[in-house]
């Protein structure tokens, strides 16, 4: 039987490599819609929203293009996992706010109300990069070559 593990390694990395590219092209876009969308959720003081929201949608295209590529695939799940995880923290706590907010996943091209649903979405990507880190050789990687196999 032929080893899996590396080609669900890639699927996991272009599903959440992909996902995060997609979703920041427009932030970089638009960083000021961006910006808004983040201090929508009253969390951290407005004088660090529009640093955070440059740094953080240039972070995720690095990354997600390095998951993408296979390039440093533990350290690229690595920096998507806790990005992940510091949106879903903010996310939930704007459901148990009450607030009636976008996201901000996508900047102004849309994205999810904040609700649990969008949780346990972002649960499920955790648990990729997770698995991405625990195994990061994985097929059609720059890091490991066309079937996941170390060099």
């Amino acid at each position: 039987m032929t080893n899996v593990y590396p080609w669900l390694g890639l699927v996991f990395r272009a599903f959440v490599g992909g996902y995060f590219v997609y979703a920041a092209v427009p932030k970089i876009m638009e960083p000021l819609a961006f910006a808004t969308s983040i201090a929508h959720y009253g969390i951290m003081p407005s004088w660090a929203v529009h640093g955070y929201a440059l740094i953080v949608s240039w972070l995720e295209l690095v990354a997600g293009i390095a998951l993408v590529t296979g390039l440093r695939v533990r350290a690229s799940s690595a920096i998507c996992g806790l990005l992940l995880v510091m949106f879903t923290v903010a996310v939930a706590y704007a459901v148990v706010l009450g607030l009636k907010i976008d996201c901000g996943c996508f900047g102004s091209q849309g994205g999810d109300e904040v609700s649990w649903f969008k949780v346990s979405k972002n649960t499920v990507m955790i648990a990729m990069c997770a698995y991405l880190w625990w195994k990061p050789t994985t097929a059609f990687s720059l890091d490991h070559g066309l079937l996941g196999k170390r060099s």
